[in-house]
C-alpha cells in the first residue's frame, strides 16, 4: 500500500466555518452510531480501528492553524477507542496542532463515532463507521464482507477523490445564489450547563412512517420536516409573542445523489422549507403540501449549484485568500450570526435507509444519528434507518421539552408505536 503518511488536506468549502465559529464551549459536532446485537470487544475493536486506519487516513487526520487556513495533517497515528459518556459531542479542543477531529465511543454493544464537522458530512462519516463495523465483524466472525454500500476495502490502494473538495470539482460558477432570508423563530428555554446536551431518540417502524408519509404523497424526510414545523409552529403560537415569526427547518441535501463522487468529507447543502404564521393558521397537511413543493422546487442542480458557487465564491475571492486567518475568523463569525443558524427554527438531517451487504447485517440491530448541541442551543433533528427500525433523534441544550413532546405525540395520534430513550431521566420533566 502506498505511504500517504504526513500528507496534509486543506478544508473543504463547508468546513472552513465550522474551526472559525467555535468557542471555549462548543464546536459543530454529530454523531453516527451502531448498535450490534452483541456486546463489543474491546480488544478486536482496537485491532479493527488499526487495521482500517491504516487504509483511511480520516482517522489519523489532525487539525492544525496556518497563518492564512486552518488545514489537516495526517498524524500518522489513530484515533482512540473510549467508552462513552452520558453527553455526548463535547466540544472538540485540545493542544494546539494536536487536536483530533473524531473519536470512537463504546458502549456495550454500541460503537459510535463523533465527528466535528471540519471532517465529514453525515454520510462521508458513516461510511467510514461502516468500514470500520464491517472489519470488527471480519475479525470477530470471521466474515468476508464485500466492499459495497459505502464500505471501503481496507486492502484497497488509497482513492484521491475520498479526500478530495467535490464543491471545487463541480461548481460552475454560471450563477450565484444570495443567502438573504427572514430570521427564523427560535424555541427558548432553560440553558444547561456548556456542556450538557438533551437527547431524546423516538425508534419505531421505518415501514409505518413510511406508509404514512405515502399517503400523503411525500417522501419521509418531506413528513417529518413539515411535522416539525408543525410542532414549533404550535409552541411560537402558545408562547402569545408580539411578532410571530417564520417557522423554517434547514435540512441538509447529499449532493453526491447529484454529482459522482466518493468523499468521504463534506459534501452537502442546505435549503430551508418553512412556513410564515402571520400568513394565518396552517394545518399540518398544508405544511406538508408545502413543504413538498418547496422541496421539489428547490432540491434541484442548478439551485443548488448556485448555492455552492456562492459560497465558493467568497473562499476564492483574491482579497480574502491573502488575509490573515484571524481577520477571515471575525468575517466569518459575523457572517455564521447572519446566516447560519439565525435564520432557521431547527435542522433536520435524514441519513435514510442505512444500507449495509447480508454477511454483515445479520450481526446489526440498527443505526443512530445524533445532532451535537447548536450553538443557539436550539432543538435539532436527525435520522437513520435500517431494516424496519426508525430511530429519530432530538438534541438540544435547554431543559424543557416542548417541542420534542409535541412532535412525538403527533406521530401517537397517528398510530405510529414510539420506543423512547433519553440520556437524561425522566424523559417528563
Amino acid at each position: 500500500m502506498a505511504d500517504t503518511r504526513k500528507a496534509w488536506y486543506r478544508l473543504d468549502n463547508a468546513a472552513k466555518i465550522y474551526p472559525a465559529v467555535r468557542t471555549q464551549k462548543w464546536s459543530g459536532n454529530f454523531r453516527v452510531s451502531v448498535s450490534l446485537k452483541e456486546k463489543v470487544d474491546m480488544k478486536i475493536l482496537e485491532k479493527a480501528l488499526a487495521d482500517t486506519a491504516e487504509r483511511l487516513v480520516s482517522l489519523r487526520l489532525n487539525l492544525h492553524r496556518g497563518f492564512f487556513w486552518y488545514y489537516l495533517e495526517d498524524s500518522g497515528e489513530s484515533v482512540k477507542a473510549t467508552e462513552d459518556v452520558r453527553n455526548p459531542c463535547a466540544r472538540f479542543g485540545g493542544k494546539r496542532n494536536r487536536e483530533k477531529p473524531c473519536r470512537i465511543r463504546v458502549y456495550e454493544n454500541r460503537i459510535a463515532l463523533e465527528i466535528f464537522h471540519v471532517l465529514a458530512d453525515g454520510t462521508g462519516a458513516m461510511n467510514i463507521l461502516k468500514t470500520l463495523t464491517a472489519r470488527y465483524i471480519t475479525l470477530k466472525y470471521g466474515e468476508k464482507i464485500p466492499a459495497e454500500n459505502g464500505i471501503i476495502d481496507i486492502n484497497s490502494e488509497p482513492d484521491k477523490e475520498e479526500m478530495e473538495d467535490a464543491f471545487k470539482r463541480y461548481a460552475r460558477f454560471k450563477a450565484v445564489k444570495s443567502r438573504q432570508e427572514l430570521k427564523g423563530y427560535h424555541f427558548k428555554g432553560t440553558k444547561l450547563k456548556p456542556h450538557d446536551i438533551n437527547i431524546i431518540t423516538g425508534l419505531m417502524s421505518a415501514s409505518h412512517i413510511h406508509s404514512i408519509s405515502k399517503s400523503y404523497k411525500v417522501t419521509v424526510t418531506e413528513f417529518i420536516t413539515a411535522l416539525m414545523i408543525y410542532s414549533f409552529m404550535q409552541c411560537q403560537s402558545e408562547s402569545k409573542c408580539y411578532v410571530e415569526k417564520p417557522v423554517k427547518i434547514s435540512v441538509p441535501i447529499n449532493l453526491r445523489k447529484i454529482y459522482p463522487s466518493k468523499t468521504l468529507r463534506n459534501f452537502a447543502l442546505y435549503i430551508n422549507p418553512g412556513i410564515e404564521p402571520r400568513y394565518g393558521e396552517f394545518t399540518l397537511e398544508e405544511i406538508i403540501e408545502d413543504v413538498h413543493h418547496f422541496m421539489r422546487m428547490n432540491n434541484k442542480e442548478k439551485y443548488l449549484n448556485a448555492i455552492m458557487c456562492k459560497n465558493l465564491s467568497d473562499e476564492m475571492n483574491p482579497i480574502t485568500r491573502v488575509v490573515p486567518l484571524f481577520i477571515k475568523n471575525i468575517v466569518m463569525r459575523i457572517a455564521f450570526n447572519m446566516y447560519g443558524e439565525n435564520l432557521v427554527s431547527s435542522t433536520f438531517s435524514n441519513l435514510g435507509m442505512v444500507k449495509v451487504p447480508d454477511e454483515m447485517g445479520k450481526y446489526i440491530d440498527h443505526f443512530d444519528f445524533v445532532f451535537g448541541r447548536f450553538k443557539r442551543d436550539m432543538p435539532s433533528v436527525a435520522a437513520a434507518s435500517f431494516g424496519d427500525k426508525l430511530c429519530i433523534s432530538w438534541s438540544s441544550g435547554i431543559v424543557e421539552k416542548d417541542v420534542e413532546r409535541r412532535f412525538f405525540t403527533e406521530l401517537v395520534k397517528m398510530g405510529v408505536h414510539v420506543k423512547l430513550e433519553s440520556n437524561f431521566y425522566p424523559i417528563d420533566n
